[in-house]
């Protein structure tokens, strides 16, 4: 188990429970239930059922090579299906594909689908690119949000990582996801990790033996490859 506030037995259920709702909307779509109008938004829900079965098995504690597989899985379906209408779910894709060490091609083709988003920007490309990234790096979509976390990439700066990592999920009261875990009559909670901290803190070589108790820090993805 990695994380800390809910039991394997939660997670099981949970990533159970996905995988089926994953099953009936791919059946419906197969047997043409779905209004064309549809097929985009409930292609794209599978994709963040998905995302979250991802969060929950690492959550969980599961071996991260098949938590890799699992995001290869859907690369393809993200490439052509994928909206982008969520800018954190955009940063959060690319930190995954990154720390997981999707190849190259794999990558680009990542890269490419969410540059047709209106907010694809120079954190997203960094996290992407690393030091190859020629992104203007005052074009960041949501400035106040992300300032801590690109003033760190930018002056290669620790401490600003660190107070963005600890202050992220008190910053994240707007999101649909936040205090899931104190939802107790529906299952909703997938887990709480900063994956952008630990693709940036990768990206920059960062030190960070000591954040391996820090809760939101998906230590073991920084270290995986």
């Amino acid at each position: 188990m990695r994380d800390k506030l809910r039991k394997k037995e939660y997670f099981d259920t949970f990533i159970e429970e996905e995988l089926e709702d994953i099953q009936m909307f791919k059946d419906s779509l197969a047997d043409g239930e779905i209004e064309n109008d549809r097929i985009d938004s409930i292609k794209d829900e599978i994709l963040l059922i998905k995302m979250g079965v991802i969060i929950a098995k690492y959550s969980r504690g599961d071996d991260i090579e098949d938590i890799k597989q699992d995001l290869e899985d859907m690369t393809d379906m993200f490439c052509k299906s994928w909206d982008g209408g969520i800018y954190e779910y955009n940063l959060w894709f690319a930190s995954l594909a990154y720390l997981l060490g999707l190849d190259s091609t794999k990558l680009a083709r990542i890269r490419k689908k969410l540059m047709e988003s209106d907010t694809y920007d120079y954190l997203i490309d960094y996290v992407l690119t690393g030091a190859e990234c020629d992104f203007d790096n005052s074009r960041v979509s949501f400035p106040r949000s992300y300032k801590k976390l690109v003033k760190s990439i930018n002056e290669n700066d620790r401490d600003a990582l660190l107070k963005y990592l600890r202050g992220w999920y008190k910053g994240s009261q707007e999101c649909s996801w936040y205090d899931t875990h104190k939802i107790t009559d529906d299952a909703l909670y997938y887990g709480y990790w900063c994956f952008e901290a630990g693709a940036v803190a990768k990206r920059l070589g960062l030190a960070d033996d000591d954040l391996q108790n820090e809760q939101y820090y998906p230590y073991d993805l920084v270290h995986f490859i």
